[in-house]
């Protein structure tokens, strides 16, 4: 069984008591989870407002990402190689 951690897990050595932290609000957040560990740290965490993209810097890459995709993608070219190649040209 694979198991896949928020990277906010993988920052938590780095953070320095008084920051705060903004996470976008996905269901699949351990919300309370992040928010006790976060208070441990000294830090706050702040959640953005649900269905909120303009909110989110990254949701405009993968829109960017899913178009460029569904424009290049065929029944020869797998998903991998497209979304390989989309990621090369939006960089």
């Amino acid at each position: 069984m694979i198991v896949l951690t928020p990277p906010i897990f993988a920052i938590l050595p780095e953070l320095l008591p008084g920051q705060i932290i903004i996470i976008d609000n996905a269901s699949f957040h351990p919300k309370e989870r992040i928010k006790k560990l976060l208070a441990k740290a000294g830090c706050e965490v702040l959640f953005l407002p649900a269905y909120s993209p303009a909110l989110n810097k990254i949701e405009k890459f993968w829109a960017r990402l899913k178009n460029y995709v569904s424009q290049i993608i065929n029944d020869s070219e797998n998903l991998v190689d497209a979304v390989s190649k989309a990621f090369r040209h939006l960089s």
